[in-house]
């Protein structure tokens, strides 16, 4: 088992501002609680979720959380900072699957000349995660992707790599509570899993 649910959690609830709006324990009592404004608000991309996958997944997550949320932050006319991080969430997730799970994500990046990120974020030493510059991070994510992103989040691409490189060590790190002696397959479950959920909240 590894920590990726938990770290989305957090990520939700910081979304949430705190506000605890449900009585519901846990991953999907949080995401419940993100997710629940989506029913019946978005029916133009309900309809644009026909084409499925991950365009259909984050045009409802970010949608139906734009259509929630009043205002921004910082320059942001869009989502504000912290529902951007847990909205990239699926997009880093689908990625790894796009490399063939966690072991694949993680020679990709170590490709991508970043090595001493990698084995710090999987090393299970004290200390805060190594930061992974927005430039590299542009390196590995598809454009199409991140425009979308920015299209539906209404805030720039440049918001959105920066929430990518917030957030892609602390998912790399939840996924590999083990060091290098963490199960790839457990890890990749556990991806499906969050991503199944999502999925799930956004069919209700």
């Amino acid at each position: 088992m590894t920590n990726l649910s938990n770290i989305v959690e957090i990520l939700a609830k910081q979304a949430l501002g705190g506000n605890q709006q449900s009585n519901q324990s846990g991953l999907g009592g949080v995401l419940g609680s993100v997710l629940g404004s989506l029913t019946g608000q978005n029916n133009q991309t309900n309809q644009n979720q026909q084409q499925g996958g991950l365009g259909g997944i984050l045009g409802s997550v970010l949608g139906g959380l734009s259509g929630s949320q009043s205002g921004g932050v910082g320059k942001s006319s869009g989502l504000n900072a912290q529902t951007l991080l847990i909205a990239v969430v699926p997009l880093i997730l689908n990625w790894i699957q796009k490399n063939g799970g966690l072991q694949g994500a993680l020679d990709q990046l170590k490709g991508q000349g970043l090595t001493s990120q990698v084995d710090d974020w999987v090393s299970t030493g004290p200390g805060e995660n190594a930061n992974v510059s927005t430039q590299q991070v542009q390196n590995l994510f598809d454009q199409q992707d991140v425009e979308q992103v920015a299209q539906e989040a209404q805030v720039p691409k440049q918001d959105v790599y920066s929430a990518i490189s917030s957030v892609l060590p602390q998912i790399i790190d939840s996924l590999t509570p083990q060091a290098n002696k963490t199960d790839p397959q457990e890890a990749n479950s556990d991806i499906q899993n969050v991503l199944n959920l999502v999925s799930g909240f956004l069919k209700k």
